[in-house]
């Protein structure tokens, strides 16, 4: 069993601390407005040359700017929760939930239906 992931970039918090625009950002790297926003949002994947372009311009790594992380934390941390919280939310041990998060149940354990509904999604928003 995988834990699903998505695409999240650091491109809000770099143009904050570079105090640019989403329009100015656009424009030095050839996209709309509207590509920086669903990027931020993390509701548009890059092509590599959009990524590049992006990373190149803040003078950092499309590692340091795009990595993947997997809805399960994506949720998590939207709620401020951290893993410890979480499972004591849902009434099971640390340990169990840290072998969901390091993949390492063949099947989602039974115990993800509560994961599911403490964080407002379904089970099939986590798992693949």
């Amino acid at each position: 069993m995988r834990l699903k992931t998505k695409l999240v970039s650091k491109i809000k918090e770099l143009r904050a601390e570079s105090d640019i625009t989403q329009e100015k950002l656009a424009e030095e790297v050839g996209v709309t407005r509207q590509t920086i926003s669903y990027l931020e949002k993390g509701e548009y994947n890059p092509s590599l040359k959009i990524a590049h372009d992006i990373a190149q311009y803040f003078g950092k790594s499309v590692d340091d700017v795009f990595t993947y992380e997997t809805v399960l934390t994506i949720k998590r941390e939207q709620f401020n929760l951290t893993l410890e919280q979480l499972a004591t939310l849902i009434g099971i041990k640390i340990e169990e939930l840290e072998k969901l998060v390091n993949e390492e149940y063949q099947n989602p354990p039974e115990f993800l239906k509560k994961i599911a509904k403490q964080l407002n999604c379904k089970i099939e928003d986590l798992v693949e």
